[in-house]
């Protein structure tokens, strides 16, 4: 299978995974606005292998998506090895498990694995997993391993700048042997959290350490001007952009046109009201209502003067009809 990260021209602009809204409907508004990688959300092995329906409905995609990296997390290398085999049969089935669509485009859709070791939500490092793998070099490396030996997609890793005794520096010289073909890094610690300061220098030096693949920066990344500042000052590759995306899909347009010529457009209301349409109608593929969405469609309104007022409506709605009736 052809590596999908060495077919896209630098700087790479992805959507990183964020649990609860990296859905197939947002990924593809993102691609729609030019995002070149789009991650799925955190997906748990032990749902995967033990085929718990609400993690393998986590293994959607919409039409016409592409360059979709799935990202899987747990701390125990068997899982890891049987989630891999569920998810070869689940693409791969010619009644495939997907109503959506067919199981060809399925693995079209599918570009990569991704290895989640920079989560620092509690309900994942209790288990061992996420950003706690960082600091368990020898499991982490023996899952990475695994993998790699039960997949013919890229395989890619995330991590964070440190956790606890672990940099990045030195979990990256205990791998770097490894055939991976992409990482990700957050430039911020464990204990940081998604606050404060983000390290350029050690994102930088983990791109010294990997020559050869890329290496994606993440972390702080909400505006244009965020995202020259953390290329120019590490080198990356490329960026992963979390939650400077939500509501805002169209940085990624941004980016790209401030690249090739300096200079982009604000986004305007028009381009917000018929995004918001266009995200809730690809959401309703796969659901019955917009209930779940609410907590995407308040993201459009950050800052707005009348955001109040609007979210008051949008924490209300349950159809399109609804949705539609709110002037924005």
């Amino acid at each position: 299978m052809q590596n999908i990260w060495s077919k896209i021209k630098k700087p790479i602009l992805a959507l990183a995974p964020m649990t609860g809204y990296t859905d197939p409907a947002f990924r593809l508004i993102c691609l729609q606005n030019k995002a070149d990688v789009v991650y799925t959300e955190m997906v748990s092995v032990e749902g995967i292998w033990r085929k718990n329906a609400k993690t393998l409905k986590m293994l959607r995609f919409l039409p016409n998506e592409k360059n979709v990296i799935l990202q899987l997390f747990g701390s125990r290398p068997k899982s890891f090895k049987k989630a891999l085999q569920v998810i070869n049969d689940y693409y791969n089935s010619t009644r495939s498990f997907n109503s959506l669509r067919s199981a060809r485009d399925d693995i079209s859709a599918l570009s990569g694995i991704d290895l989640n070791f920079g989560c620092p939500a509690r309900k994942v490092t209790k288990t061992g997993a996420g950003a706690l793998l960082m600091n368990n070099k020898k499991l982490a490396r023996e899952i990475i391993q695994t993998v790699l030996k039960n997949t013919k997609l890229p395989v890619s890793i995330k991590i964070r700048s440190q956790v606890k005794n672990t940099s990045a520096i030195e979990f990256v010289e205990f791998i770097k042997d490894l055939p991976i073909s992409s990482l990700m890094i957050h430039g911020r610690s464990l204990k940081q959290g998604f606050s404060g300061k983000i390290n350029f220098e050690i994102i930088k030096k983990v791109k010294q350490l990997l020559p050869e693949i890329p290496v994606l920066a993440n972390g702080g990344i909400n505006t244009v001007e965020d995202a020259k500042n953390i290329l120019e000052k590490t080198n990356a590759d490329g960026i992963g952009i979390a939650r400077g995306a939500l509501g805002n899909p169209f940085i990624f347009d941004q980016i790209k046109k401030y690249s090739k010529n300096k200079k982009y457009k604000i986004t305007t209301q028009e381009q917000i009201k018929k995004t918001i349409t266009q995200h809730s109608e690809l959401f309703l593929k796969y659901n019955k209502n917009l209930i779940p969405l609410r907590k995407h469609l308040l993201q459009y309104f950050k800052g707005q003067k009348n955001a109040s007022e609007i979210r008051q409506k949008i924490i209300k709605i349950k159809t399109l009809k609804e949705l539609k009736k709110i002037k924005i």
